[in-house]
């Protein structure tokens, strides 16, 4: 009967707490905990990272983190707490060690704080602390690291009082750079890596057996990455892209594939069309791991900036990018990478009406892409480096 009464009481304690203030927060969590959470980096052996914004580039751009952790101290364990597209994104990861999916922290702080600490608890994970990346730094998700139990918590945080180690986004670093910053808490190198993104070996038979389909004559393969998310004005013009597409397929002798969600499939097609048919639209057949697979056995890619942009630099396939000119490139554009052209308007303040990405040309598009193909020819070793680097056997349960 205690036992039953003292977790209701808990629970209740638990409720209130978003009503509370930071403070009394805190002193609950004490109560709760019977002590002072202490701030002790050079003691942990067991990390748990909450991801759930998930936008793919968001995704995407936290994995340096993991690969920072684990260079400078292997014997840590990283748990990474998230859902739906992360759990996707993050299935085959050689730098996480364990992957738990819940509900979303957004719409459901408590659901998900339960659910975490149960799985926490079936897999005997403790982790010594708790961060959040750039991206998610949200209330109700610091809220869910605090209710879960899961140490000190770190990172970057709307709400920094209920952290030990808070962090304040620097706006002259990338987003890639200020996830970094995380490793640095714990003692970790904070220099630059760029993002990885892995698929299993299914994933290669998968896309192979479609890139056989789409490309049976064996022709240099290039990606068109067409269509963006629908939340930012990142598209291009049909005609633009159409030009480039009968220029890569008709004068470089290139096999198109087109990429995207099944949501896309309509638009794409009507492009498909209005360059003369040319291509196979793969859109809705991959998952984001395929996609990666996809991506890293091809040639190049042309893409807009857009998330599968994101799971392309991961992979190190070739690209052209076109940019945004309305956004500040250093915070999610791949820069500097020799194997990437970025072609954008000059930096300005605002998105016009129908905004379309106008300053960039087809023809600057087409120089960019036969540029790079010249610089990084067609070759079946280079395709094979990419997928052998890229491909893991773990298979991580959510």
């Amino acid at each position: 009967m205690r036992k039953v009464q003292g977790e209701q009481q808990s629970m209740s304690l638990k409720k209130n707490l978003v009503g509370l203030s930071a403070g009394a927060v805190l002193a609950s969590e004490r109560l709760l905990r019977g002590g002072r959470v202490e701030f002790t980096p050079d003691r942990v052996k067991s990390v748990l990272i909450l991801e759930y914004m998930l936008p793919l580039g968001c995704c995407v751009h936290l994995t340096p983190l993991y690969e920072a952790i684990k260079r400078s101290r292997p014997e840590v364990t990283i748990t990474v707490a998230t859902r739906g597209l992360g759990a996707m994104l993050l299935r085959h990861h050689r730098f996480v060690d364990s992957l738990i999916e819940t509900p979303d922290p957004l719409t459901e702080t408590f659901a998900a704080a339960r659910a975490l600490r149960a799985k926490l608890a079936e897999r005997s994970i403790r982790p010594d602390c708790t961060f959040t990346g750039l991206s998610d730094q949200r209330t109700r998700i610091a809220l869910m690291g605090l209710l879960a139990g899961t140490g000190w918590r770190g990172g970057y945080t709307q709400a920094p009082q209920l952290y030990q180690q808070p962090l304040e986004r620097r706006m002259d670093l990338s987003l890639i750079d200020n996830n970094l910053r995380l490793a640095g808490i714990l003692g970790c190198s904070e220099e630059h890596l760029e993002p990885r993104v892995f698929f299993s070996p299914a994933d290669v038979s998968a896309m192979g057996e479609l890139v056989k389909g789409a490309n049976p004559e064996g022709k240099p393969l290039v990606v068109m990455v067409t269509q963006n998310s629908g939340g930012q004005s990142t598209g291009w013009h049909n005609d633009r892209f159409a030009a480039v597409i009968c220029h890569a397929h008709e004068v470089l002798g290139c096999a198109i594939v087109y990429v995207g969600t099944a949501a896309d499939s309509a638009a794409v097609e009507q492009l498909r069309q209005d360059a003369g048919g040319i291509g196979i639209s793969l859109t809705g057949k991959t998952s984001v791991t395929e996609l990666a697979a996809l991506l890293a056995m091809s040639d190049a890619a042309v893409s807009l900036d857009t998330g599968t942009m994101h799971v392309g630099r991961a992979v190190g396939v070739p690209m052209v990018v076109i940019g945004p000119s309305w956004q500040k490139p250093l915070e999610w554009l791949p820069l500097g990478l020799p194997q990437t052209r970025i072609l954008r308007g000059a930096d300005r303040p605002d998105v016009p009406k129908n905004y379309k990405l106008d300053e960039v040309q087809a023809q600057d598009v087409i120089e960019a892409l036969t540029d790079l193909l010249k610089k990084y020819p067609p070759d079946a070793a280079r395709r094979a480096e990419r997928t052998e680097r890229n491909t893991s056997e773990i298979v991580h349960r959510g």
